[in-house]
């Protein structure tokens, strides 16, 4: 990791008094291959892993002694149509799921070589809006099935794939998985009415039977879940406003959600791709309108930034995690349809020319 730092403060360039550095891996693209519209990007046992789709094959490259290197080739290949693509790390084991022609694969690296988690291929009918999670090596996918209009999960049971109906997906707007460090499976769903948070208990059926969080937060008027995930066993939850963003954490073992950072006043950002990183501040991303990417920056002080682009050139996706206070962020041009990678870090420069400022 020390060759990572050395080589991000190298490259380093100031992008303004006020704004973050934001320097680039080896200032050119991941690979020389074109790559889906489709990538997700994680720190896995202290290194950055980035998943992507280029020639039909699921590919995962890691930042290893220096450079990025696909560490060994991954099994799902003969992709025509992709719909979803999850990178995810437990405890430092990366878990890739991919939702492709109409069909869902799993797979994780086990002593750097991939296999299959489960069946090769599962799933059926209409699959909308997967989202994915691990939990003591077993995955979990919670799923809208458009054709049923029902929200369902899939799960493991002695190494084959089987799925459960959870709720109607009428009157559902948004909903999210989460995990903590002790090892607990959470569900955040959203409703016209706010957001219910259960525990998922994989051998019952009924939601309603599962334990809560905490109550049914209430919200009018909200649209989406932006983000919900734990740091440790501490949660936090993001959503959005008519004037942009609002967070709220969870302290373990509490029962009321406390909001840490709220836009006071009208923040534009864009809506895809839309992603919170807890760091040395609240970092989000996403793309813009134009298709520009983007982040937006509060110093957990209830200090937001200015809303600044990554790039003047458009991409069609793009996604970022953090790693000991820098921010990743990795996307895919839409001119080259090649993958960039990107950070975004609080550097000494900023702070000695803030100094000078005053």
């Amino acid at each position: 990791m020390k060759k990572i730092l050395f080589a991000l403060t190298a490259s380093l360039f100031l992008l303004g008094v006020q704004a973050q550095i934001v320097a680039e891996f080896e200032g050119g693209y991941l690979s020389e291959n074109t790559a889906s519209n489709k990538i997700d990007i994680q720190e896995v046992g202290r290194s950055i892993h980035v998943a992507t789709v280029e020639e039909g094959r699921v590919v995962v490259r890691r930042f290893y002694r220096g450079a990025w290197s696909e560490f060994d080739e991954t099994p799902i290949r003969g992709i025509n149509k992709l719909e979803s693509l999850k990178l995810f790390a437990y405890k430092a084991v990366p878990y890739v799921f991919c939702h492709y022609d109409g069909k869902m694969s799993v797979i994780r690296a086990i002593g750097d070589k991939w296999e299959f988690v489960g069946d090769k291929q599962f799933g059926d009918g209409s699959i909308m809006n997967p989202e994915f999670d691990v939990i003591g090596e077993e995955p979990y996918i919670v799923y809208k099935d458009e054709d049923y209009e029902m929200i369902r999960m899939i799960s493991l049971l002695d190494n084959s794939w089987y799925d459960v109906d959870l709720l109607p997906s009428k009157g559902i707007k948004s909903y999210k998985l989460a995990s903590n460090v002790r090892g607990d499976l959470f569900m955040a769903v959203l409703d016209g009415e706010g957001i219910m948070f259960r525990e998922v208990e994989q051998l019952i059926e009924n939601v309603s039977e599962w334990p809560e969080l905490t109550k049914k937060v209430k919200l009018v008027g909200t649209e989406r879940i932006d983000d919900f995930e734990f740091i440790e066993n501490k949660a936090y939850l993001t959503y959005s406003t008519n004037l942009g963003p609002v967070i709220m954490s969870l302290e373990d073992l509490s029962k009321k959600w406390e909001t840490v950072a709220k836009a006071e006043t009208t923040i534009v950002m864009g809506k895809a791709n839309y992603n919170l990183n807890i760091s040395e501040y609240y970092f989000y991303t996403s793309l813009s309108t134009a298709g520009i990417p983007q982040y937006l920056k509060n110093n957990k002080k209830g200090v937001w930034g200015d809303v600044t682009d990554l790039s003047t050139k458009k991409a069609t996706v793009v996604a970022s995690c953090e790693y000991r206070n820098i921010i990743y962020v990795a996307y895919v041009e839409s001119a080259t349809s090649k993958v960039m990678i990107k950070t975004i870090e609080k550097g000494e420069e900023e702070e000695t020319e803030t100094e000078k400022s005053k």
